[in-house]
């Protein structure tokens, strides 16, 4: 075990997420927080608290700040008592929300350049962070590896081991100039629990094993708990679904939350092949680590 990566105690809440179930039990992993009368909202982006020591940091902010700032009511947190936040990467169903709070910001160098999606159809959607200005003197840039609290980092860049996790479907500006966009800025955020690595991906655009392999390497750590995210099994994506699948298998992946921008067919083949390790999370879901 590399030096900083001791097991913690911690609580993940996913704050914002593009669904949310209510009135059905909680889970073998969950507590459903949301309730009638006391609902949280959703929009298509990802936010999550992490509670560890003391620390409350925000992975991601959502896509327009309305959610994650009525969800931490809810949990009667204020946006000033957030220590700091950690960018999964800069596209804004992640980056919208971040007017919304003043803490310290780690992110990778890419995160505020401007980018697009392009379909097949060659249309396309602008992705950028829509208040970059916000982000002026209060962010730390950040491409390797980074602790982030006791026992939670970043895994820094992913490296691109597995080509066949890669999309070529978005584009970055640089220099005035727009070029293929592997985005590089995606990252995940690691959790060292008493059980095992706990990974976290915004969209896991780096692919969803590349980031599992590297919070392995980084860490030195094979027992990987529970990866909670977006794999980004949409549309081209979806090519990737059994691929994915028999490796969470290979990795011995324990439970396997698939979130925001997984997609509907690749939540129901993870859910078909792997129904010991499939968790169904939305936003409003709890988990004691």
């Amino acid at each position: 075990m590399s030096k900083g990566w001791e097991p913690v105690n911690a609580t993940i809440t996913i704050l914002v997420d593009n669904s949310i179930m209510e009135l059905i039990p909680n889970g073998r992993f969950f507590t459903r927080l949301s309730r009638p009368n006391n609902s949280f909202i959703c929009e298509h982006g990802f936010s999550a608290l992490i509670e560890s020591g003391g620390k409350k940091i925000l992975v991601d902010a959502g896509s327009t700040g309305i959610a994650v700032s009525h969800n931490l009511r809810l949990l009667e947190i204020a946006p000033e008592e957030i220590d700091m936040i950690v960018l999964s990467h800069g596209h804004n169903d992640h980056t919208g929300g971040l007017s919304q709070f003043s803490a310290k910001i780690i992110a990778h160098p890419d995160s505020f350049y401007k980018r697009h999606l392009v379909t097949p159809a060659g249309l396309k959607f602008d992705l950028s962070c829509p208040y970059p200005e916000m982000t002026s003197g209060r962010t730390e840039f950040h491409s390797e590896p980074f602790q982030i609290a006791p026992g939670i980092w970043t895994t820094g860049e992913v490296k691109r081991r597995h080509p066949w996790e890669t999309l070529n479907v978005f584009e970055i500006n640089r220099g005035g100039k727009f070029e293929p966009d592997d985005v590089m800025d995606d990252i995940g955020i690691v959790v060292n629990s008493q059980k095992g690595l706990v990974i976290i991906g915004g969209c896991s655009h780096a692919g969803i094993i590349n980031i599992i392999e590297q919070a392995i390497e980084i860490s030195g750590i094979e027992e990987v708990y529970c990866v909670i995210g977006g794999f980004h099994l949409i549309g081209p994506g979806e090519a990737k679904i059994a691929r994915t699948i028999d490796e969470f298998k290979r990795l011995k992946v324990r439970k396997i939350v698939p979130i925001h921008c997984t997609g509907f067919e690749g939540m129901k083949q993870i859910s078909d092949a792997m129904p010991d390790e499939f968790e169904y999370g939305t936003t409003g879901c709890r988990m004691e680590l």
